[in-house]
């Protein structure tokens, strides 16, 4: 029988997913942009996701809000795994 974690992740569908996207959004300290700034990118890439039809029913993209990812210059930052490919200036605008 499956343990609490694997039910867990079979909920999520984990193992559909392409890409994992790590958005610094809500940090606690605003060191690489407002705290303000952040959640707006947050909404932007749930938002632009879905119209790409990268989430839903067949999820291709899981993504996480982060609160820091210690790259503190021209943010918000994001990573996208299994890449590795860091990026800076996310917000709608960019």
């Amino acid at each position: 029988m499956p343990d609490e974690l694997q039910l867990a992740a079979g909920k999520v569908g984990l193992e559909k997913f392409r890409r994992h996207i790590f958005l610094c959004a809500e940090p606690t300290e605003a060191k690489c942009c407002a705290r303000e700034q952040g959640q707006a990118a947050w909404v932007f890439l749930k938002q632009r996701l879905k119209d790409l039809g990268l989430v839903g029913p067949e999820p291709l993209v899981f993504r996480t809000k982060a609160n820091c990812l210690r790259v503190c210059v021209r943010g918000p930052i994001a990573v996208v795994y299994p890449e590795g490919v860091w990026y800076h200036s996310c917000t709608p605008e960019g």
